[in-house]
């Protein structure tokens, strides 16, 4: 029998996701820009929850993500994934991807009360992985599983993307994740994708492209690693490349 409280969390969860008021509350942090001042978006498929942040739900002791509310350049270079992300965009503004430390530190991406780029996810809820899905999510969302979740998070939260990318209009959304090609689609409204790959190591990288939607959109392999992934300072150059030669940061 589901108790009245996971009744009332479950219903406020629902309200903060589909709430364009409350957008905010649900990314990561930095600056969402404006017309008149545009930032890049870096969309990733749904916050990061490390084995150490379960470990420490386990034992009574807060994350430090949620101790750090400001989302600070200290915190996010503890995680591969930002780290990554420091690299591209260290190269796409025409750094080396070596120097990412000195670009977090200089230009404070995602923190807030910074310019210039703002971070937010497809899917609000963090996991450690893709396919979790346990007790405390389902209290929380009232959905049964992940694939009643998603398909939920797509039909009410997908529009609020969509409104927040014509309101705000990013010089470039940065999206992160190939599972999830048509879904960034969908949020940015981008009829076509152009496909690029190129080899490092003998691994083949791929990698989207638009400029027909509602903003500038790139597709890249998720960012944490992987064979097909930007796992390396030599990938990461290659796809700053391909972003910038494809007109897609002017």
């Amino acid at each position: 029998m589901t108790s009245e409280q996971e009744v009332l969390n479950s219903a406020d969860f629902r309200e903060l996701v589909s709430s364009a008021h409350r957008f905010l509350e649900t990314c990561d942090g930095g600056d969402i820009g404006s017309v008149a001042s545009p930032s890049t978006w870096l969309m990733g498929l749904e916050p990061g929850w490390s084995l150490r942040d379960q470990l420490r739900k386990e034992e009574g002791v807060v994350a430090p993500r949620d101790l750090d509310d400001s989302y600070s350049v200290d915190l996010q270079l503890g995680w591969p994934f930002n780290r990554t992300a420091f690299k591209l965009l260290s190269a796409i503004d025409g750094g080396a991807p070596e120097d990412y430390v000195e670009f977090a530190r200089r230009t404070r991406p995602f923190e807030r009360g910074s310019k210039g780029y703002f971070k937010a996810n497809l899917f609000p809820v963090p996991f450690k992985n893709l396919e979790a899905w346990d007790e405390d999510a389902q209290r929380s969302t009232g959905f049964d599983s992940k694939a009643a979740y998603q398909a939920w998070v797509r039909q009410v939260r997908f529009p609020v993307l969509s409104s927040q990318l014509e309101l705000h209009r990013p010089k470039l959304l940065i999206a992160t994740g190939m599972a999830h090609l048509q879904d960034f689609q969908a949020v940015a409204k981008a009829p076509t994708m152009l496909e690029h790959s190129f080899l490092v190591n003998g691994r083949k990288k791929r990698m989207f492209v638009s400029a027909g939607g509602v903003v500038p959109l790139v597709v890249l392999p998720h960012l944490s690693g992987g064979p097909g992934g930007l796992n390396s300072n030599a990938a990461v150059s290659q796809a700053a490349r391909v972003i910038v030669e494809s007109g897609m940061t002017r």
